[in-house]
């Protein structure tokens, strides 16, 4: 196994592993230590290791070490100011907390690569969970203009719709989402998986939970 398939074996597991830190079992936290311990032991065997500015702060943060995680991704994204450094950095700071930092970062992060719009996805979820639905409308339709059937923008669009009053039959849009029936083939989550990008039972499965959140 090459180092860059170590790294993302390693990566892949530390997904598993549930935040935020607080809530870990014992179990996950000793998970959570020897990941990070086997990513240091990479850094000291090789120059350079892939990845290492996204994996590092989401190992360090998984351990509960906000602020060493906060600390290196500034250091990473002020010596090179990239999409990588800047989501790196995003992320560390919503782990820690500061989700104006965060949104600030992602929103910087979807001008180095116009293409992208996981980071606009991103923004719109911080801003709705906050009760800020206009700010999280316009992101929500900035990854919409890129990809105008996203199956997770749009439920997310519906529901910032029907909570700012704006005039449309948005819940039951929403309904028709979430009652849509998704692939029973397998292969769309195949493909999502290997491609990124989200299926029809992400749309679905967003749909209902913004459906239980607007009958609360």
């Amino acid at each position: 196994m090459n180092l860059t398939d170590v790294v993302r074996e390693l990566y892949q597991t530390a997904m598993v592993i549930p935040e935020p830190f607080s809530e870990l079992s014992m179990e996950e936290q000793e998970e959570a230590a020897r990941l990070l311990a086997q990513f240091e032991e990479l850094q000291q065997a090789h120059d350079t290791v892939p990845y290492a500015e996204l994996l590092h702060p989401m190992l360090l943060s998984k351990n509960g070490r906000f602020q060493d995680a906060l600390t290196l991704t500034r250091d990473y994204y002020e010596n090179a100011r990239s999409w990588e450094t800047a989501v790196a950095y995003a992320n560390a700071a919503r782990r820690a907390g500061d989700l104006d930092l965060a949104v600030t970062l992602f929103s910087a992060a979807a001008e180095y690569d116009p293409n992208d719009l996981t980071c606009w996805l991103e923004v719109g979820d911080i801003n709705l969970e906050r009760g800020q639905f206009t700010e999280a409308l316009t992101a929500y339709e900035k990854a919409l203009e890129k990809e105008n059937s996203n199956q997770w923008a749009l439920p997310s669009a519906f529901y910032c719709r029907h909570r700012l009053g704006i005039t449309g039959n948005w819940l039951t849009s929403l309904r028709e989402v979430a009652n849509q029936e998704g692939c029973t083939c397998g292969m769309e989550g195949c493909l999502t998986e290997i491609f990124g990008g989200y299926g029809s039972s992400d749309g679905i499965a967003r749909a209902a939970y913004l459906l239980e959140k607007a009958e609360q």
